[in-house]
C-alpha cells in the first residue's frame, strides 16, 4: 500500500498534539510538524507553550523516528488565511511521500485503524484526484464533569460537518485544508473517518486565543459565537436549537446533549455508522 505522510501544526494547541498523534502514529510513515520560529500565530500574535513537556511527550511517542519538526517563519502576510495556506503548503513540500494527510492537533481520530487499513486501500487509486474528507464530532463545552456535545435532535452525535484532510503532494492548499483539487466543492470524497474535534471545548481563555488566531480569525469580530458559548450553562443549554452562528460555517448545530466527560469517546464510537 502507498506510504503516507502527515502534516500537523505546533502552536497554542500544542498540549493536544501528543494525544492526536498517538491515534494515527502506527498507520503512517512520517509526520511533519510545523512550528513558527518566532512563536507567532497566523494572525500575527505571540504564542507560547510548555516546550520541554511537548518535546518529552513527542519523544516518548516516536519510537520509530517518524516525527520531524520544521521551524520557519510562517507569517508572510497580514491576512491569517494566507499564512495558514502558506504553512500547510510549505510543510507538504517537506514530505517524502506523495499521499498527504493533514490532521490538526485538536483532532483525535476515533476510528483511525479502520480508516487506514480498510478504507485507504479502496480509494488509493483516487488519492491524487480528489480531497478525502473526515467528519467532525464536536464537543462544545465542558462544565464540571459533564461535556456538552453538539448533537442531532434525536440525541445522536451531529455528523454534519466534513473537513478535507487527505490530498496528494501535487495539490495546493487554497483555503486551510481544502485544495485546488476540491475547489467549489468538487472532487471531494467522503470517508468513514471521524475525529473528535476539540476546537471549541476548552476553557474560556484558551478558546478566546483559539478563535482570534485561527486561519479565519477575521470572521470572529462580527460573529456572536464566543458570546453565545460563554453564556451556556447546565441550566440553559437545552434552550439552544439550530444555534450555530453565521461566521463559522453554514451547517446549523441542532442541539447540545450532556454526556459524562469520561464517556464522550464511547458515545461517538457507538454511532460511527451514522457518519458515512
Amino acid at each position: 500500500m502507498k506510504k503516507k505522510s502527515v502534516i500537523s501544526l505546533i502552536s497554542y494547541d500544542a498540549a493536544y498534539l501528543p494525544e492526536s498523534i498517538s491515534k494515527y502514529y502506527n498507520y503512517v510513515d512520517e509526520i511533519i510538524l510545523g512550528l513558527d520560529k518566532n512563536r507567532t500565530t497566523w494572525s500575527g500574535n505571540n504564542f507560547s507553550f510548555d516546550e520541554t513537556k511537548l518535546w518529552s511527550e513527542l519523544g516518548a511517542i516516536d519510537g520509530d523516528s517518524k516525527i520531524s519538526i520544521i521551524e520557519e517563519d510562517f507569517v508572510k502576510s497580514k491576512i491569517a488565511i494566507e499564512n495558514d495556506n502558506y504553512e500547510r503548503n510549505f510543510l507538504k513540500a517537506q514530505c517524502t511521500q506523495d499521499w498527504i494527510f493533514s490532521i490538526d492537533a485538536d483532532e483525535y481520530l476515533i476510528n483511525a485503524k479502520d480508516f487506514f487499513y480498510n478504507y485507504c486501500p479502496i480509494v488509493e487509486r483516487y488519492y491524487n484526484r480528489a480531497d478525502i474528507c473526515m467528519t467532525w464530532a464536536t464537543p462544545y463545552k465542558t462544565i464540571d464533569d459533564t461535556t456538552l456535545v453538539i448533537a442531532n435532535e434525536d440525541g445522536t452525535p451531529f455528523f454534519g460537518e466534513n473537513q478535507g484532510m487527505t490530498t496528494s503532494k501535487d495539490s495546493t492548499f487554497t483555503y486551510a485544508r481544502w485544495t485546488n483539487k476540491s475547489a467549489a466543492g468538487h472532487n471531494r470524497l467522503l470517508s468513514p473517518l471521524v475525529a473528535l474535534h476539540w476546537s471549541l471545548c476548552r476553557d474560556k481563555k484558551d478558546l478566546h486565543e483559539k478563535i482570534n488566531n485561527i486561519g479565519h480569525s477575521d470572521l470572529v469580530e462580527n460573529d456572536p459565537f464566543y458570546q453565545i458559548w460563554d453564556q451556556v450553562t447546565m441550566d440553559n443549554y437545552e434552550e439552544l436549537h439550530n444555534f450555530k452562528s453565521s461566521g463559522l460555517g453554514t451547517a446549523q448545530w441542532p442541539i447540545l446533549r450532556a454526556i459524562p466527560s469520561q464517556e464522550v469517546t464511547s458515545y461517538i464510537d457507538q454511532h460511527l455508522d451514522r457518519a458515512y
